[in-house]
């Protein structure tokens, strides 16, 4: 039986006991050191354990360093593993950290004085630049944004996690790994449980719309799952009683029959990694520190790689995760892998069809089944993607079983948060394939998409994963990647001033395993040094390509299709690289300063109106024209002019501008050119951004592009 054990860390800015005799040696000594100090004007640098405090109250609350001996929550309970080994020790981070205060929208990760929060400079280079910088070489100078500056912290109020159901679990389960068999165990006595099995049901359009429910079948204490059951939905009542007293659902990562009496390589030196993709939807590295700072504590702690010039290369979730999973750019991931037509998905060559040629066992799961990144107006895929595959479950419990709603999204679907379905998922995935090699992708969107500050309440519960996938021994096998695809794109914090630079930085963070920093250092030394250089998502694929051949010199190594220049981050990035060297259009790109240009200028305002009239044809031109509302312009909020090398007749401006239509108002932000020959703006208007939330405004088209632009008339 898994028995989870979590080591306590010192709480930041805690003193640990010290007796008085070693008190006084560290007095003299240190009398010795101040001594030498004064005669030979040594500067000593000294650590700072850092203060890092939670939000809660705009930063008012500790942060907790007694991590509970086993996860808590109603999912946890579910879910025992027998005859778990224990996992071996990390080491612990060397990075020595310097705080700086300021009270900038656009500091190095430091300290704002108006709150009691101290942040910190991570970066552990020597570069002076970097305080105020993510990136500060020859082609990129990318802003350092105060995650709690003040105009954020106005607008932030942590979340609590809340249990979506307080009562007793009255089923768990439990996997025997010898076995690779999963039981079903009742936990009160007196009741009798059945189980209906969740089967993908119907074909062509319905294959990724449809589900359908076995018949209630009764089972006894300890039932062992059958091997072709993924899912299930069990309903418990009072012994001779018919009324349902509790409703449940639970997934199964079944062990594939062929490879069950497969010679097993324990040695992981002489195995490929596993990899795993553990992502968040809509969450900056900004917002993440301001709302997540457990597990910002954590990932630094545990010595992870931050890439903190990590750019996005596309508006929204497809085009960034499609750069990751195929390395093409937005058009192509449209022209070849056809999301809107029936098999184009399932024909689309993603990463994982490579990994599973190479022997890996994989897995994609992703929850809020009607906003899946590839069922959101697509077709999804017409046979299931990888070995594992969630969309089945996920679309059945969130029809069958009691919803709560936050931010128009499912946050608990039956007794359980939306997200911790697919945490378990990923938590079981790695365990029962922890001895062999597995690719797994697991996503959500339901604590993060529509509410910026909701991630607040899922950090303790986060670290609470991660601590249970360390104990899991998956830190000692696996690559990991935890990261997003974008910043908020809508809302409160995109209108802030900032919100254009934390749209454009996702969060991007790497575990190498120690194995594999021992076996291969030039790649762990790469990593570090890319910390602080510009990278995209296109650099993401070629690394997971990279790990498919580790030996191959890189040279012979593989290009994402869409960024010829672009390579695995496990390789050095060059120092001048810029945002078309990364594979990053200048309207994404966060690398070229601003300068404030009055909204009254001539120039400012015709080319809002150019920008207007161009969205207006565009609508026209897609025959939209009659069903969305004709935009006019109501007023500019704000102009910048973009400080980077162009033709002397070109400028380059960020206008972000507000229009109106019988209906209502909207707010868009464009990156354009205005050439002072011909005073006209040269822009493609998909590159065009809309600040304000419109799902509900645009309900009459499906083409995600121009629903950004469209107000329907009715």
């Amino acid at each position: 039986m898994a028995n989870y054990k979590y080591h306590l860390l010192q709480a930041e800015g805690e003193t640990p006991f010290v007796s008085r005799r070693p008190l006084k040696v560290c007095a003299i000594f240190g009398l010795i050191l101040l001594i030498i100090w004064y005669n030979c004007s040594i500067t000593f640098t000294i650590p700072l354990t850092s203060t890092l405090q939670t939000l809660s109250k705009i930063n008012s609350e500790e942060i907790s360093t007694a991590y509970p001996s086993s996860i808590q929550s109603t999912s946890q309970a579910h879910y025992e593993i027998i005859n778990e080994e224990t996992t071996s020790d990390f080491p612990e981070a060397t990075t020595s950290y310097s705080p700086k205060e300021t009270t900038s929208d656009y500091p190095s990760e430091t300290t704002d004085i108006t709150t009691s929060t101290t942040q910190l400079v991570t970066s552990t280079t020597t570069d002076p630049h970097l305080g105020e910088y993510f990136v500060y070489t020859p082609t990129c100078h990318m802003p350092a944004i105060n995650p709690f500056a003040r105009d954020a912290l106005k607008i932030f109020k942590k979340a609590a996690y809340k249990s979506c159901d307080n009562d007793k679990d009255m089923i768990s389960v439990r996997y025997d790994e010898t076995e690779r068999i999963y039981s079903l165990h009742m936990n009160v006595a007196n009741i009798s449980c059945c189980y209906k099995s969740i089967l993908r049901y119907g074909a062509g359009n319905n294959a990724e719309k449809s589900y359908k429910l076995s018949v209630c079948v009764d089972f006894q204490q300890d039932f062992k799952v059958p091997l072709d059951v993924d899912g299930i939905i069990t309903n418990c009542r009072k012994l001779n009683t018919t009324k349902v007293v509790q409703k449940d659902a639970f997934n199964f990562v079944q062990a594939k029959k062929s490879n069950l009496n497969k010679t097993i390589e324990k040695d992981l030196s002489q195995r490929r990694p596993s990899v795993l993709l553990w992502g968040i939807d809509s969450l900056s590295r900004m917002n993440f520190q301001r709302t997540m700072p457990q597990m910002f504590k954590y990932l630094r702690e545990e010595n992870w790689y931050e890439l903190q010039g990590y750019n996005k290369m596309g508006d929204n979730t497809y085009p960034n995760l499609m750069a990751i999973l195929t390395g093409f750019n937005s058009t192509r991931a449209y022209s070849v892998c056809k999301p809107k037509e029936l098999w184009g998905m399932t024909n689309c060559p993603i990463i994982w069809k490579e990994y599973k040629r190479c022997g890996y066992f994989t897995a994609y799961a992703e929850d809020w089944a009607w906003g899946a990144t590839f069922n959101f107006n697509k077709k999804g895929f017409v046979t299931p993607p990888t070995d594992y595959y969630a969309r089945t479950f996920m679309l059945a419990i969130e029809k069958e079983l009691k919803r709560k709603v936050a931010s128009n999204i499912p946050y608990c679907v039956g007794r359980r948060h939306s997200a911790e379905y697919i945490y378990d998922a990923a938590l079981q995935f790695t365990k029962v394939y922890r001895n062999e090699s597995s690719f797994g992708m697991f996503w959500t969107n339901s604590f993060s998409h529509n509410d910026f500050a909701m991630p607040s309440s899922m950090d303790t519960r986060m670290l609470e994963y991660m601590r249970s996938l360390n104990q899991s021994g998956v830190f000692d096998s696996s690559i990991i990647v935890f990261f997003s695809d974008h910043g908020m794109r809508f809302g409160r914090l995109r209108a802030l001033k900032s919100g254009y630079l934390e749209e454009r930085m996702p969060l991007m963070y790497i575990w190498l395993p120690h194995w594999f920093r021992l076996q291969y250092p030039q790649f762990e030394r790469s990593l570090q040094r890319n910390r602080n250089r510009l990278t995209s998502p296109y650099d993401i694929h070629a690394t997971l390509q990279h790990i498919l051949q580790l030996e191959t010199p890189p040279d012979k190594l593989p290009h994402p299709e869409g960024c010829a220049s672009c390579h695995s981050v496990l390789h050095e990035v060059n120092v001048s690289r810029s945002c078309r060297d990364a594979g990053i259009d200048d309207h994404w790109c966060t690398c070229s300063g601003m300068l404030n240009v009055s909204q009254s200028d001539t120039v400012i305002e015709e080319a809002a109106n150019q920008l207007v009239n161009a969205t207006n044809d565009y609508l026209i031109a897609k025959h939209f024209g009659n069903l969305c509302q004709q935009l006019k312009l109501s007023r500019i909020l704000s102009a910048q002019r973009i400080n980077k090398a162009t033709k002397k007749d070109l400028e380059y401006y960020l206008i972000r501008y507000e229009v109106k239509t019988k209906r209502t108002k909207a707010t868009f932000e464009a990156t354009t050119s205005w050439s002072k020959k011909t005073n006209r703006v040269q822009i493609e208007v998909p590159d065009i951004s809309r600040l304000d939330e419109y799902n509900n405004l645009a309900q009459c088209l499906k083409d995600a592009v121009a629903r950004k632009y469209c107000i329907c008339r009715r």
